[in-house]
C-alpha cells in the first residue's frame, strides 16, 4: 500500500508581527555574590532574533526528550501483545518499525493489546497478493509507522542540532518564528491524529463480524478519511518546516 501523497499548499502562519527598523533588545544583568556583597556585572544584550532562536531550540529539545522518555519507560519485555507482524509483512519484522507502531499509540499498553486482538481476528494465513485482510492490516501498520516516522524525521533530521546551528546563522527572525509556528502545528496535529487512531482502535474491538472489522480498518487507512487526512496534513507541515530551514 502506498503512503498517502504529500500535498503542498499554503499554510497560514500566526507569527507575531516583526517590528521594522531597530532590532528590539532586552537587557540582562549577571549578578554575583562574593563575600556577602552583591555586585552587578556589565549588562549584555539579546536580540529578538536570538530570543526567537532559543525559543525554537528549547521547543525542539523538549519534544525530542518527550518522545525519548516515552520510549525509555515502555517495558516491551514485560507485556505480551501478540501482534502478528510476521504474518502481515516482512517489513515489520524489524524491531524499530514495530516500536514506531507502539510509539504512534503513545505506548498505551491497553490500546496496543486491543490492536493485537483486532489483527488476530483477521484471516492472515492466505497468500498476501490475494488477501484483503493482509492488505488492510498492512495498511494499518503503515499508517501507525508513518505517524512516528514523520515526527522523528522532523525532530532528528530537519531540526537536528546541526541544522539548528545553520538556522541560527542563516535565517532571520521572521523565518525562525515561522519554523516555530509550523512545529507547534505539527506537534498538535500529531497529538490529535494519535488520539483519533486510538479511539478508532477501541471502537474496532467491539465489532463482531470480520466484514465490519475490515470496513472499520478501511476507514482508518483511507487517505480521504479523518485519520488519512490528518496524516497527510502532518506530512505537509513536515515538508513546510523543511522548506523553511
Amino acid at each position: 500500500m502506498k503512503r498517502s501523497n504529500l500535498v503542498m499548499g499554503n499554510v497560514s502562519c500566526n507569527a507575531d508581527k516583526i517590528s521594522k527598523g531597530k532590532q528590539a533588545k532586552k537587557l540582562f544583568y549577571v549578578r554575583s555574590n562574593v563575600g556577602g556583597n552583591v555586585g552587578r556585572v556589565q549588562p549584555f544584550h539579546i536580540s529578538s532574533k536570538e530570543k526567537a532562536y532559543y525559543t525554537l531550540k528549547t521547543k525542539v529539545g523538549f519534544y525530542r526528550e518527550e518522545l525519548e522518555e516515552m520510549q525509555k519507560h515502555f517495558n516491551l519485555k514485560g507485556v505480551f501483545f501478540n501482534i502478528p507482524f510476521n504474518k502481515i509483512s516482512s517489513d515489520f519484522v524489524d524491531l524499530d518499525r514495530q516500536d514506531k507502531v507502539y510509539a504512534s499509540l503513545e505506548y498505551d499498553v491497553e490500546v496496543i493489546k486491543k490492536l493485537g486482538v483486532i489483527l488476530n481476528r483477521l484471516e492472515l494465513d492466505d497468500l498476501p497478493f490475494d488477501n484483503d485482510d493482509i492488505a488492510f492490516a498492512r495498511g494499518l501498520l503503515i499508517i501507525l509507522n508513518n505517524i512516528t516516522d514523520c515526527a522523528e524525521i522532523v525532530i532528528n533530521y530537519y531540526l537536528s542540532n546541526e541544522n539548528l546551528v545553520q538556522i541560527k546563522a542563516n535565517k532571520d527572525e521572521a523565518k525562525i518564528n515561522k519554523i516555530y509556528d509550523h512545529l507547534e502545528k505539527f506537534i498538535n496535529q500529531r497529538k490529535n491524529c494519535i488520539s483519533d487512531v486510538k479511539e478508532q482502535i477501541k471502537l474496532l474491538e467491539s465489532r463482531i463480524s470480520r466484514d465490519s472489522l475490515l470496513l472499520g480498518i478501511k476507514e482508518i487507512i483511507n487517505f480521504k478519511g479523518k485519520v488519512g487526512q490528518s496524516v497527510s496534513l502532518m506530512d505537509t507541515l513536515a515538508i513546510t518546516i523543511w522548506s523553511l530551514c
